[in-house]
């Protein structure tokens, strides 16, 4: 596991170490290439169906539409809606380190304020059309295998990250965080900066 490595916490931690830490394993706060390949694989068995449908269907313009959409979204986006309240975004260097956007540059400044409402229902609106941007072109085209493997990966994907990443994620005010509240206590104490997600 990430968490378990000897490596120098983030930045944004008050501790010099893992060793000793509590939450050690529990927590998502410093990352291997294991758990980057992991969230990267995901992605990939919902991609192939979905551009092989794309293409098969010679939906061009779509597929031209929806790589723009994905360039807006993953290039500065998200970053503005989601990542600049993460504390890895307050990490140094100029490039995300985190499983999920590894290597991303960081263009918003960053935010330790929590997520607001608005920011977290924009944010999984414009993932949803991402993820379900092919169902009408599939449909139109009565690509009903492909619309349906295609779904289920995704529902796969979404499913596992549920369950294997969001409960040891401390983005704590992202709609998707589902982190224990004694690993949120601990986490509190040791990301000072970061108190106000508690409430």
């Amino acid at each position: 596991m990430a968490a378990m490595t000897q490596a120098k916490p983030a930045a944004a931690c008050s501790r010099q170490t893992c060793e000793g830490c509590e939450i050690r394993g529990r927590l998502l706060c410093v990352h291997t290439p294991r758990d980057v390949v992991g969230f990267v694989v995901l992605f990939v068995i919902w991609a192939i169906p979905f551009f092989a449908g794309m293409v098969i269907g010679r939906f061009w313009i779509g597929l031209g539409v929806w790589g723009g959409l994905a360039l807006l979204f993953f290039g500065y986006v998200e970053q503005l809606l989601l990542c600049r309240h993460c504390p890895h975004y307050a990490e140094l260097g100029f490039f995300l380190r985190c499983h999920a956007n590894w290597g991303l540059p960081k263009i918003p400044s960053f935010n330790p304020r929590p997520m607001s409402r608005v920011e977290g229902a924009t944010w999984l609106l414009y993932g949803a059309v991402l993820f379900f941007y092919c169902v009408p072109f599939f449909v139109i085209s009565h690509q009903w295998l492909l619309l349906g493997i295609t779904t289920l990966a995704l529902v796969v994907a979404v499913w596992l990250v549920r369950r294997t990443r969001c409960p040891r994620c401390y983005h704590l005010s992202c709609p998707a965080n589902r982190l224990p509240e004694d690993v949120r206590a601990v986490f509190l104490k040791n990301y000072p900066g970061f108190s106000q997600r508690s409430s």
